[in-house]
């Protein structure tokens, strides 16, 4: 909003984010060439179309600052790079140094539709960003309390079955985001999950295959991959689909479960009367279902999976 000072300057007063995401409130001062000043070229005094008033700095720099609001802590320039699949230089070159022409021109012509239109037309392009606190979720608070607490457990197996293919791997996804966004912590989360994230925003630490690609090339990819994952210092590993598409790294996954919290996503449950002999851990079932009154809601039945008192000892 550009408020006039007289003497031939405005000020536009905006929100303006610090390096670190934190808000700051900032008044830019725009200085109004007055009539036959020394402006070096004839004309220079006129306005035309589309006279934008925010650089792409400021565009970037309000972006970042929400963004670190939303996840509870300054958005790195490394962090900002995993998000958007760059390096580091090149994203500090865009959201310090670079004008972004290209930019500026999207939001000279998003501008023009109406709010509705806008609004309809950011929705149809922005996949869903999977969290437990999404309402798809959220409308149970007892169990996403118990999921909360499953994200603290240092070790141990959970499996994500029942419902569709797409509610396990909304459920598996926002596990990986919540974890992904708390505080106090680095590389929270890696895996593998065997789905194109085409209409879900993927958690940037896990590597995606398409599974399409035939269980073949699927298998290959996955074992190219492998050691990269598992040997990752990350405490939460998640894996969509691997279980029962790349049988020969189950052994790996049950060891790992020694160590890390290991989350499966997988139709049917595998078999629970083995995985209770082999994993010493604690075990945890998630069992999906639709919610019967919240439109495309999910329900979810946590529960812990207990070893008979043989087995125990």
């Amino acid at each position: 909003m550009a408020v006039s000072a007289g003497n031939g300057h405005s000020w536009s007063r905006f929100t303006e984010y610090s390096p670190n995401g934190r808000r700051q409130s900032a008044a830019k001062h725009e200085t109004m060439h007055k009539h036959g000043s020394n402006s070096g070229a004839v004309g220079s005094e006129l306005i035309t179309a589309p006279a934008y008033p925010f650089t792409a700095r400021e565009l970037f720099g309000n972006l970042r600052g929400l963004l670190s609001e939303a996840r509870r802590e300054p958005m790195s320039y490394d962090r900002l790079a995993k998000i958007v699949g760059k390096s580091k230089s090149t994203t500090h070159h865009w959201f310090e140094l670079f004008a972004h022409p290209h930019v500026l021109a999207f939001m000279c012509l998003l501008e023009r539709l109406s709010p509705a239109q806008r609004h309809d037309y950011i929705q149809a392009h922005c996949r869903i960003f999977p969290t437990l606190n999404h309402p798809i979720l959220a409308h149970s608070p007892r169990e996403v309390a118990k999921m909360l607490e499953l994200l603290n457990q240092s070790a141990g197996l959970t499996i994500v079955t029942g419902g569709r293919e797409s509610s396990r791997t909304f459920v598996l996804t926002a596990l990986g985001h919540t974890q992904r966004g708390s505080v106090g912590s680095r590389q929270r989360v890696a895996g593998l999950d065997l789905h194109r994230p085409r209409n879900f925003v993927p958690v940037e630490s896990v590597t995606y295959i398409d599974g399409s690609i035939g269980l073949k090339h699927v298998r290959q990819l996955t074992l190219r991959v492998w050691t990269r994952i598992l040997t990752s210092k990350a405490p939460i590993m998640l894996f969509n689909g691997v279980w029962s598409a790349v049988p020969q790294v189950r052994e790996d996954l049950v060891r790992c479960t020694k160590l890390k919290h290991v989350v499966i996503a997988e139709e049917a449950i595998p078999h629970l009367a083995d995985l209770k002999r082999r994993v010493t851990t604690p075990i945890h079932v998630l069992t999906l279902s639709a919610a019967k009154h919240v439109c495309g809601g999910i329900r979810i039945d946590c529960r812990g999976v207990k070893r008979a008192k043989m087995e125990q000892n």
